[in-house]
Parts: C-alpha cells; sequence; structure tokens
C-alpha cells in the first residue's frame, strides 16, 4: 500500500494539522501495538479505551501519520505525534471507512458484498472457492464484516487482486447502506431475512429494510443475487435497479434437483445452472447448506464463471470452523455450530441432527439465542416445540432462557427424564460426560456469547471427523 498524506487529506476531507502532506503511508491501523514505519494510526472513540490516549505509543512504534478528532487537539498530543503528519477529521471512524473507499476505487476489480440474517460466511468461503479458480481473489477475514472490519479489510487490497468477496454485517439501520458506500460492490446478495438483531430492530419489516440497503445501493450495471425461496428477499429483487439472477432450492436460473444421501459428512444433489446441470457433493453436514451453495454458484454465475469451476470450487469447500463443523470426541460425532445463534438457524441445525436418528442417539445442546428483542421467550419456547417434534433423545440446556426452551419441549411431548437443565457449562459438560457413549450425536448451539464451543474444551476434542 502507498498513499501520499494529501490523497488521505482528499479522501477525509481532513485538515493537516502539522507535518508534510508529501509524505507517505504504507498501511492502515486502530490498533497502536501494530504500528510499524509508515502506518497511519487511526484512533477510535470505543466504550472502554479512546485511541487518543496511544498516539505517543503508535508514533514511538514508528507510525508516520495520525488521523486526530477535532476536539482532542492539544499540545500535548501534538507534541506525542512530533515529526509526523497529523490530521484532523470531524469523526475518525468515518474517516476509516471514507479512506477504504478511496483505496476501493483505485481498482478495477469485480467487488462481491453478500448480507443476510443466516448463512453469509458460509456463502462467502463457498464463492470463494469458486471464485479463486479463476482470479486472485481477497475476502474479509473472520467476523471483519462491520465500519471497523470492512475497511481493514479493504486495505489489503493490492494490484495483483481481481475480485473481492466480502461479508456485510449490521446491527442497525443505515449500516448496510455504509458498508455498500465503502466497498462499491458490482454484485450484491442477500441470503435472507430471518429473526436476527430484533433488541434493536424490533420487526422484521426492519430487518428486511436494513438488509435490503444493498439491493437498494445497487445501480443498473450492477447484479442483484436473489433468493427466490425468500418471500421477503424476492420482494427486494423487484424494486432494485440492478440486473437480477435468480436462485432457490427448486426454481431460478441456478437451483437444485434431486437431493440425496444426506449424511454427517455431506449432501449431494444435482446443480442447474442456467441451462446446464452436474451432480454436486457437498463435504458439510446439514440440508441448509445446499442453499448457500446455490447462492455461491448464483455469484459465480453473475460473474460468468462456467459450471465445472463451479463444481469443483463448492467441492473443495470444508466448512468454516464453529459452523456445523465436526469433530470426534469420545467416539461421539459433535457437530459445532457454536459460532452464533438465532431461532432460523437453530431450527435447521436441530434438523440436521434429527437426521442421524434413529440409528444413532441424538443430542441437543442449546445455549441461549441473544438479540431477540420482546419474542425471546416465544422463540426460545418455538426451539424447545422443534426438539420434540423433531425426535431428538436428549436436549441439554443453559443460560437465561433456558426455562422456555424446557417448557416448550416438555409441551410438545418430550420426556422429562431426557430435559437437562444445567446452570453452567461445567455442569452442562459434567453431565454430557457421565451419559455419552460411542457413536452418539452431539450438536452444540448457542450465540457467540455462550461460548458453548467451551464444551469441547470440557469434554477433551480428540480429532477431526469425516474428510
Amino acid at each position: 500500500m502507498k498513499l501520499a498524506v494529501e490523497n488521505i487529506l482528499t479522501a477525509t476531507n481532513g485538515r493537516l494539522i502539522q507535518g508534510s502532506a508529501a509524505g507517505v503511508i504504507t498501511d492502515v491501523i486502530i490498533d497502536s501495538r501494530k504500528a510499524c514505519s509508515g502506518s497511519l494510526f487511526v484512533p477510535l472513540v470505543g466504550t472502554r479505551a479512546d485511541g487518543h490516549d496511544y498516539i505517543a505509543e503508535a508514533r514511538g512504534a514508528g507510525a508516520a501519520s495520525f488521523v486526530q478528532k477535532g476536539h482532542h487537539l492539544c499540545a500535548g498530543l501534538a507534541a506525542a505525534a512530533s515529526g509526523a503528519a497529523l490530521i484532523e477529521v470531524e469523526d475518525p471512524l468515518r474517516a476509516l471507512g471514507d479512506l477504504a473507499a478511496y483505496w476501493r476505487r483505485r481498482f478495477d476489480i469485480k467487488v462481491i458484498a453478500i448480507t443476510g440474517s443466516n448463512g453469509k460466511t458460509s456463502t462467502k468461503e463457498m464463492a470463494s472457492k469458486i471464485i479463486e479458480r479463476q482470479f486472485l481473489t481477497l475476502k474479509n477475514p473472520g467476523n471483519f464484516n462491520n465500519l471497523i472490519g470492512l475497511p481493514l479489510s479493504l486495505f489489503q487490497l493490492d494490484p495483483t487482486h481481481q475480485a473481492a468477496v466480502l461479508e456485510l454485517g449490521m446491527s442497525e439501520l443505515g449500516e448496510i447502506e455504509r458498508l455498500a458506500e465503502i466497498c462499491d460492490p458490482d454484485l450484491g446478495l442477500i441470503t435472507n431475512v430471518g429473526p436476527s438483531h430484533l433488541e434493536q430492530l424490533k420487526t422484521l419489516e426492519r430487518v428486511a429494510a436494513a438488509k435490503g440497503e444493498l439491493f437498494a445501493y445497487l445501480g443498473p450495471q450492477d447484479t442483484a443475487v436473489v433468493n427466490t425461496d425468500d418471500g421477503r428477499v424476492a420482494a427486494m429483487g423487484t424494486t432494485t435497479r440492478a440486473r437480477q439472477l435468480l436462485y432457490g432450492s427448486i426454481r431460478g436460473q441456478v437451483h437444485a434437483a434431486a437431493l440425496r444421501n444426506a449424511d454427517c459428512f455431506g449432501t449431494q444433489f444435482d446443480l442447474h445452472v442456467i441451462d446446464n446441470s452436474a451432480p454436486v457433493r457437498l463435504h458439510v453436514p446439514g440440508g441448509q447448506f445446499v442453499i448457500n451453495a446455490l447462492a455461491a454458484a448464483g455469484i459465480a454465475a453473475g460473474l460468468g464463471i462456467g459450471l465445472a469451476d463451479i463444481k469443483a470450487g463448492l467441492e473443495a469447500f470444508r466448512g468454516v470452523p464453529g459452523r456445523m463443523e465436526t469433530v470426534l470426541v469420545a467416539g461421539c460425532t459433535v457437530i459445532n455450530d457454536a459460532y452464533n445463534a438465532n431461532p432460523v438457524s437453530t431450527k435447521a441445525a436441530l434438523a440436521a441432527l434429527a437426521g442421524f436418528g434413529p440409528k444413532r442417539r441424538t443430542i441437543a445442546v442449546l445455549g441461549d439465542m441473544l438479540e431477540l428483542g420482546d419474542g425471546t421467550a416465544e422463540f426460545h419456547r418455538e426451539v424447545g416445540q422443534t426438539t420434540a417434534r423433531l425426535y431428538i433423545d436428549h436436549l441439554f440446556i443453559t443460560g437465561d432462557f433456558a426455562g422456555h426452551v424446557r417448557d416448550g419441549a416438555a409441551g410438545a411431548g418430550m420426556s422429562p427424564a431426557v430435559l437437562h437443565v444445567c446452570d453452567t457449562l461445567e455442569s452442562l459438560a459434567s453431565g454430557l460426560r457421565n451419559m455419552i457413549a460411542p457413536d452418539d450425536v452431539i450438536l452444540l448451539k448457542g450465540s457467540r456469547r455462550m461460548k458453548m464451543e467451551r464444551v469441547l474444551e470440557l469434554l477433551g476434542q480428540d480429532a477431526p471427523a469425516g474428510t
């Protein structure tokens, strides 16, 4: 990366307080501990820390330029940044995004943006597996999908890149619009609209409006890849100015047929893309990954990538840690889907678990689903009802809403003898350890803050399962 300070001033509408506009920066950081010669340190103001307090530390490590919020200007900070360019902006977070947008637009590449309530990361990873067969591809790592993570990801673009596949996350209205403004996608996809972030957004209509900001951003020269299985997403597709490419489980230019052989190691189906078809085997458990694969295939088709590369890329996908990841523990198959949870993803994971019965004993281990607003109790009762109706053999529950899951399961006919409510993860793991037997299948699921993956640590993980 090479940007002159004068470029930073242009991109951020900043004002040079000290130093030279001719200086050059070679990377952008928000953590002073990562500073080195040529770094631009952007001091963000958070709930726990103020980045301006670390300007001297960053400068000591060699950072050359800083973005400084106006009301923090004082002689002491100017001295701390002695010898470096000091730039005043109204809002460092806004400046971070503006600079990322400026950097992104220096590259003539295809940018794909993916949002939705479920399946964003899996779709991103599947699409990347396909696209990187033809193009050198950037993708945002892990959960770098917000107003901080997306800009930091875009700063990794260099002249060798030919495409970027980016996940966009949000928790309130306006965020997807801003993220789209920063990354300026040529192709956009909304996986679905479901009950997530209801604590902030209150209704599914507002969730749909927030996700729909991606399609609203796209222009006539862009492509919207539209999920025909989701009524809200399909409706958004009818109002976008972009060209539409439709996908779905049974209809669309990209669709599936002859779903078969679903097991702990994957699912097979016939993939139809435009006028061609091919058999595909996904090497991840759970039928819910089929719709993600169709989404990724739709993205690839929108880029003009052929069926052979789409098939090869999908079959090379081996899952994402913490998302329907299978491991062996004490002879049992554990499906680790503990990265996050909402009602839709939890019910899909339970359906995948039920597919192992009746030949193998099935055990659901569930933590709270968070940020669901006023419907929290009812959503948890519904998960309990689903567990009972799928004839899951045992249910272990923990968290503040465990009682609602228990009540739902018991009300739907699940025996109290197989319902285990636990106060802590330690007591839950202890109860599991005392009852599991070889060949059992265990599902771990809960929202991120529940840290359900700790159950694996407490039980003792052996080795990856499957191929």
